[in-house]
């Protein structure tokens, strides 16, 4: 590319970048995500909660994952 070229399209990629950024909705921000509060039943008997009713609550400003499995 030739300079010209260059300088004339440095503008356009920044304003695309902004506008990008600016569009960004907050309700996808991870931070600002409410999970839905549910209780199951911990069914692995090598669990210290086996048998007892575990909910994201009681992981609160830990990591954790929850897995769904589902098989026929």
């Amino acid at each position: 590319m030739r300079p010209n070229r260059l300088a004339r399209l440095i503008p356009v990629l920044l304003l695309t970048a902004l506008v990008v950024a600016c569009g960004k909705d907050k309700a996808t921000d991870p931070a600002s995500t409410v999970v839905p509060d549910f209780q199951l039943t911990d069914v692995n008997p090598n669990s210290p909660t086996a048998g007892r009713l575990v909910s994201p609550r009681d992981h609160l400003h830990q990591v954790s994952a929850w897995y769904f499995g589902h098989s026929t």
